[in-house]
């Protein structure tokens, strides 16, 4: 096993499991005594992510993304009247396109998918650039708000984001982070290795894992501060963590896939979508949706949240 990718410890890992991503690919899902975090050793080539992300990921529902974009913008104006918003990984832009449409905020997307990034371009018109955020190459101390929702578990360098993330934040800005709890996030795979002798596939496409205890020192380790703290998506956390029984049916999406064919990348292809609920619906579940959400971090719960704030430059 390699050094561990986010600490650097050369020591021995310990090995949890075999898991899988694509057609005829096999990792070992390795634990860091260092630091804590979980990850595929080796890391998957570019290739293989690019291969994972096919189009039928970006197949998002247009009204309820937007809807969410739209209640979000609420937000934002409780806070400031406008500024510049940046959604890291912005798939097809339909959050942005909420975002845009009901506030006066400036809008900024990336995401590694070239043809959502297309679409999110060419036909909403948003300004989005396809690839790292470092590519986008945006000046220093440029955003107000900075958006990663469920994103840095998906890249090959975890580190160099956080560390782009810092450089284009204002002194005053914002950093809203969602992250999978690695812990919790890791469970299911370990467990259908278990039982099934095979792989596991990874069915989001998660290649890291961060235990509460690794993010609070990454924070640390790119000067931010923890504002808030959130642990949410407690029903199905406590089912990987056995306090309530699992689905039947629960391994379904973590067998591996058996020919190349069940996943290929393809144009993202998004058909007219009428807009299924009103404005003061879309509201109330992004609401219901907060207040579904527990103070501190808790082992229990699938999903962390994170306010954070830049540190003194």
């Amino acid at each position: 096993m390699s050094r561990c990718p986010l600490c650097a410890d050369p020591a021995e890992k310990k090995a949890l499991c075999k898991v899988n991503l694509i057609y005829n690919t096999q990792f070992d899902l390795a634990e860091c005594n260092g630091c804590g975090v979980v990850y595929f050793d080796p890391m998957p080539s570019s290739a293989q992510l690019a291969a994972f992300y096919s189009a039928s990921y970006y197949d998002f529902d247009r009204g309820r993304e937007e809807g969410k974009g739209m209640a979000f913008a609420q937000r934002l104006k409780r806070w400031k009247t406008n500024g510049r918003f940046i959604d890291v990984g912005c798939a097809t832009g339909f959050f942005l396109n909420g975002i845009k449409n009901n506030s006066q905020w400036e809008v900024y997307g990336t995401d590694f998918g070239e043809s959502a990034v297309r679409y999110a371009h060419d036909v909403l018109h948003l300004n989005v650039v396809q690839g790292d955020l470092a590519d986008a190459r945006f000046p220093d101390a440029y955003f107000d708000y900075v958006h990663v929702n469920n994103v840095l578990e998906h890249v090959l360098d975890p580190l160099s984001l956080l560390k782009e993330c810092r450089r284009i934040i204002k002194p005053d800005g914002v950093f809203f982070l969602s992250v999978p709890n690695g812990y919790n996030d890791s469970l299911d795979l370990i467990e259908f290795a278990r039982l099934e002798h095979k792989p596991a596939r990874s069915k989001n496409g998660h290649i890291f894992f961060f235990p509460a205890r690794t993010l609070l020192k990454l924070f640390d380790q790119f000067n931010f501060i923890v504002e808030k703290r959130k642990t949410y998506s407690l029903k199905r956390g406590m089912r990987s963590s056995g306090l309530l029984p699992r689905k039947r049916d629960w391994k379904t999406d973590y067998f591996p896939h058996k020919t190349p064919k069940a996943q290929t990348s393809s144009d993202v292809h998004i058909p007219e979508q009428k807009k299924r609920h009103s404005d003061l619906y879309y509201r109330y579940r992004f609401i219901q949706g907060n207040l579904q959400m527990i103070p501190g971090l808790h082992d229990f719960g699938l999903d962390f949240l994170f306010i954070l704030r830049p540190r003194g430059r």
